[in-house]
C-alpha cells in the first residue's frame, strides 16, 4: 500500500515531491501494521567488507567497548550442574554431553512439557519445542520417559548485557529489518537465514511506528497508554539471546515522535502537539519532539532495550513533522530545530553508551542530498545531529526520488543513488571531525523498480560500501526478503554441495 505525503515546500528539482509511505503487513492477517520513516512523514558479484581506504575507522574515543559473548560468572559454568538446577518434576539429565530426560506426568501434555523445558533448550518458542518433541518420542504417555531434544549447551547469562556482542572491530554490520508481529512467528527462522546467508544483524521493532510496544515493557506511558503487544515478544532478552547464541547481533528500533497510538490515547492528551491559535491538542499521529515526557519515554524504551542484550539502539523519526506548519501546529523556529534534536540525541547516548551499547539514527536521505530549507524543517542537519550517534543510517531510497532527480529518467533503477547520498553525507560530517559511520538502508521492495531482483540488491550494497558506507540494512515493510537470500546465498546449502560434488 502506498501513500502520498504532504511535504510543502520539499524542492521538486530535488525529486523529493513524492515519497510513498509504505505499510508493513503483519504475516497473520495481511493488515497494514505500519509505515516507514523512508518517506517523509512515512516507510551474484559478493560485496566487499572493507571499507574505502581513505575512511578514517579508527574508534571515537566516547564509543563502547565492543565485548564478546561470554557466561554469567556467577552462575554455574557445567552445563550439566545448571541443567539439574533448573529441572521441572520428572526431569533428569543424563551423559556427556548432557541429555535431558522427562518421565511423563499423569494429565500432562506434550505443551505443557514443553513449557516446561524450553529455558532449558536452545528452541525460541514452545510451539516448536512442542511439535520437536512428539517427533522425537514414539510414546508419550503417562509413565514414559522421553527424550527433551536441543538442550542447552551452554550457560545462559543471568545478566543478558553480558552476552552483548557489540560491532565486530571492523564496524560493519549487514542486515534486515523485522516488524514485532513478524518476530512474533518467525524470530527463530530469521536469525537463522541471517546468520546461515552470510550477514550478521537483525533490526527488530521495539516499538512500532503505530506506537504499539512489541514486548512487555513497563515504560510509564506504554503502561499508562495501554500500548503494549507483549504476545509478539514476550521476552525482550530471551529474543536477543537466541540471536546472539547464532551470531547476529540486535539492533532495537524505536519509533520516537511518530506515535499515533500515544497522540490519541493516552489520558490527557498531554504529548500532543498543539495547535498554534488555541493551545489545544491537535491529534496528527505525532508527539511533541520538544515535550520532555515524550522524550523520557524513547529514553525508558532504550534503557529496556540494552538492559535486555540489545547491541544497538536505532531512533527513526527522530525529527519534527515537516507537513505541518507553524501556523497550524505549535513547533519551534525552523533553524533551532536540529539543536533541539541534537539534545535530545544525547541524553539518549548517555544511556547507550553508559551500558556498553550503540547508537544509530535514521536519516532521511533529505539531510544528505537536500537544501537547507527542507533539512532545517526536518530537524536533521547531519554536521550538528551525527556526531551525538555512533551510526547514520540514511533512507536514500532509489524510488523515493522523482523523474529528473540527478538527471535520471526513473531514479528507482539506479541503485548508485545510495552512493550518491553516501558520498554527500560524509562531506558534511567531515568538518566536525566525527567518527559517526554510515550504515545506509537498502530498498528491498520492488516499488518503482523496472527489474527487481537480486541483482538490484547486490548493485545497492556495493554502492554503499564503495562509497565510504560501513555496511547496510535491508528494508522490506513486509519482512519479505527472498531476493536477499537469493542474492546472498546459503552457506549450509554450499558446503552440502560442495561434499556432495566431492563424493
Amino acid at each position: 500500500m502506498v501513500r502520498a505525503v504532504e511535504l510543502g515546500s520539499m524542492r521538486a528539482a530535488l525529486g523529493c515531491a513524492v515519497f510513498a509511505l509504505l505499510a508493513s503487513c503483519s504475516p497473520k492477517t495481511g493488515t497494514p501494521q505500519s509505515a516507514r520513516d523512508g518517506s517523509p512523514d512515512g516507510a551474484g558479484a559478493t560485496v566487499s567488507s572493507t571499507p574505502s581506504a581513505d575512511l578514517d575507522t579508527a574508534g571515537d574515543a566516547g564509543a563502547p567497548i565492543e565485548k564478546a559473548a561470554n557466561t554469567n560468572d556467577d552462575a554455574p559454568q557445567d552445563v550439566a550442574t545448571y541443567l539439574k538446577s533448573k529441572l521441572p518434576k520428572g526431569g533428569s539429565v543424563e551423559g556427556d554431553p548432557p541429555k535431558l530426560k522427562h518421565e511423563v506426568q499423569p494429565g500432562q501434555s506434550i505443551a505443557a512439557i514443553a513449557a516446561a523445558y524450553l529455558e532449558l533448550t536452545e528452541v525460541y518458542r514452545v510451539e516448536e519445542l512442542a511439535k520437536a518433541i512428539g517427533k522425537s518420542n514414539a510414546n508419550v504417555s503417562p509413565g514414559a520417559t522421553i527424550t527433551i531434544p536441543r538442550p542447552l549447551t551452554r550457560v545462559p547469562s543471568a545478566d543478558p548485557k553480558n552476552d552483548r556482542l557489540g560491532w565486530p572491530e571492523d564496524k560493519i554490520l549487514r542486515g534486515v529489518f523485522v516488524t514485532g508481529s513478524y518476530a512474533g512467528i518467525r524470530w527463530a527462522e530469521t536469525v537463522e537465514k541471517v546468520a546461515d546467508h552470510g550477514l550478521n544483524a537483525i533490526v527488530l521493532d521495539a516499538k512500532d511506528y503505530e506506537g504499539y510496544v512489541n514486548y512487555p515493557s513497563k515504560a510509564k506511558i506504554a503502561v499508562e497508554s495501554g500500548a503494549i503487544r507483549a504476545k509478539n515478544i514476550p521476552d525482550l532478552a530471551r529474543a536477543i539471546r537466541y540471536a546472539h547464541w547464532h551470531g547476529v547481533r540486535v539492533i532495537l528500533r524505536i519509533p520516537c515522535f511518530h506515535d499515533p497510538w500515544a497522540d490519541k490515547r493516552l489520558p490527557g492528551s498531554r504529548l500532543s502537539l498543539r495547535y498554534t491559535p488555541t493551545g489545544k491538542p491537535i491529534h496528527v499521529d505525532w508527539i511533541d519532539p520538544t515535550n520532555i515526557e515524550a522524550q523520557d519515554y524513547a529514553i525508558e524504551l532504550a534503557k529496556e532495550g540494552v538492559e535486555a542484550g540489545a547491541d544497538e539502539i536505532q531512533l527513526d523519526y527522530v525529527r519534527f513533522p515537516v507537513h505541518l506548519p507553524m501556523r497550524v501546529a505549535m513547533l519551534p523556529d525552523p533553524s533551532e530545530r536540529s539543536k533541539i534534536i541534537r539534545d535530545f540525541v544525547k541524553r539518549v547516548r548517555a544511556v547507550t553508551q553508559a551500558a556498553g551499547a550503540y547508537l544509530s539514527l535514521d536519516f532521511f536521505g533529505v539531510a544528505a542530498t537536500g537544501e537547507r530549507y527542507d533539512i532545517d524543517r526536518l530537524g536533521q542537519d547531519i554536521a550538528t545531529v551525527a556526531p551525538e550517534a555512533d551510526a547514520i543510517s540514511l533512507m536514500t531510497y532509489p524510488s523515493h526520488y522523482g523523474k529528473g532527480y540527478m538527471g535520471f529518467k526513473n531514479p528507482a533503477d539506479h541503485p548508485e543513488i545510495i552512493g550518491i547520498g553516501n558520498k554527500m553525507a560524509l562531506a558534511q560530517l567531515k568538518p566536525t571531525g566525527a567518527k559517526t559511520i554510515f550504515r545506509t538502508w537498502l530498498q528491498a521492495f520492488p516499488l518503482g523498480v523496472t527489474r527487481y531482483n537480486s541483482q538490484y540488491l547486490l548493485a545497492q550494497a556495493k554502492s554503499a560500501e564503495t562509497s565510504g558506507g560501513h555496511g547496510w540494512l535491508m528494508w522490506s515493510p513486509g519482512c519479505e526478503y527472498s531476493q536477499v537470500w537469493n542474492g546472498w546465498p546459503s552457506q549450509k546449502k554450499a558446503q552440502a554441495n560442495a561434499q556432495a560434488s566431492a563424493k
